[in-house]
């Protein structure tokens, strides 16, 4: 099997397509319904399911449809998006994270009342990765690989 450095980019360059996936979890709001201006909290977990290592993540977080996010932080204020500090390094194969700072995460709702509609959304800003998993993790121990002798033994 022969590759090129072409492939090798492109494999890179989608990665984060085949292998990240990010979800928005643990939505609180007071109350059972969320009400106009009304603030929220979230987290976003990030997973690594491929097998390179993932290092410098950051997240954009956008509000939609009238809603506004606030990042961490006592001054931080409502704002239409912004780009969360990196994630700490996310291992290959399930790595995932959802880190204490997007315990602070926060959400206003919009200033009129609509139907159903998306609030806000998280997508991969920054990402690098290393292949310290690949290189590291998949040298296993293998007996398909081996040297033996063979020689004919005489009777003395």
């Amino acid at each position: 099997m022969t590759w090129t450095f072409n492939e090798m980019t492109t494999a890179v360059e989608t990665y984060p397509v085949a292998n990240v996936t990010l979800e928005i979890v643990d939505v609180t709001f007071p109350g059972n319904a969320l009400n106009i201006i009304e603030e929220g909290r979230f987290k976003v977990k990030v997973t690594n399911n491929g097998p390179l290592v993932l290092t410098g993540v950051t997240l954009k977080i956008k509000g939609l449809n009238g809603a506004t996010v606030r990042d961490n932080g006592v001054l931080a204020q409502f704002v239409s998006e912004f780009v969360t500090q990196p994630l700490p390094t996310l291992a290959g194969h399930a790595g995932s994270q959802t880190p204490q700072f997007t315990s602070l995460l926060s959400f206003k709702a919009p200033g009129a009342p609509h139907a159903s509609r998306n609030l806000f959304q998280a997508t991969l800003e920054a990402w690098d990765c290393n292949t310290d998993h690949i290189m590291n993790g998949h040298s296993d121990p293998l007996d398909t690989v081996k040297a033996s002798y063979a020689a004919e033994v005489a009777n003395a």
